[in-house]
């Protein structure tokens, strides 16, 4: 896309292009509005992934409370530990940088997963090889419905490998995570060869 096309749609998408009537502040009926848009109660909404980090945070602590006061689980047959990384909220204005191994090789969070379980908007992968930042056997995604449409989003399938990187708890997009191609095992190679 040139920076003309980029423009027309810019233009496309202006709530306030040309045609559209302004009115000064100081005008009686802007005043009117406002006063009335002042009046109006606002309900909260508490931002949904601060929710579900929380959530994450606290699930965390009380597995470790658990370990800690039990000593562990004698059970062989207990699950796997898990770690916890979300794919993110849709976000239509997000861009993306090239990606290659220079970036790839900055992420604290970098996986190859087999993907063994897809509930709902949760996706386990049982953990095939660490790159960096985890030890756990298996990683569960949350993954809202239509995070797949976006820029590199990834359709998960049970029984396919998948590469993943995350930052900050949330699975990076732009082709630095997704199913295990040639080509994307060629840059995590690259970017974590020892």
């Amino acid at each position: 896309m040139d920076e003309r096309e980029l423009r027309s749609r810019l233009k496309k998408i202006d709530p306030v292009s040309s045609g559209v009537e302004t009115r000064s502040v100081s005008d009686e009926r802007s005043q009117q509005m406002l006063e009335k848009i002042m009046d109006q109660t606002v309900k909260e909404n508490p931002n949904r992934m601060v929710q579900y980090l929380v959530g994450a945070a606290a699930v965390v602590a009380l597995v470790i409370g658990g370990f800690a006061v039990f000593g562990g689980s004698a059970d062989p047959q207990a699950p796997a530990t898990a770690m916890e990384l979300s794919l993110g909220q849709g976000d239509a204005m997000s861009s993306c940088i090239a990606p290659s191994a220079d970036v790839l090789q900055d992420s604290p969070t970098a996986f190859r997963g087999t993907a063994t379980e897809i509930d709902g908007e949760y996706v386990t992968l049982t953990v095939d090889e660490w790159y960096v930042g985890g030890t756990e056997d298996a990683v569960r995604l949350f993954a809202p419905a239509g995070l797949e449409a976006l820029i590199g989003g990834i359709d998960f399938q049970q029984g396919d490998s998948y590469l993943i990187a995350a930052w900050d708890g949330t699975v990076s997009y732009c082709g630095l995570s997704g199913e295990a191609t040639p080509e994307l095992q060629a840059m995590y190679d690259e970017a974590f060869a020892s």
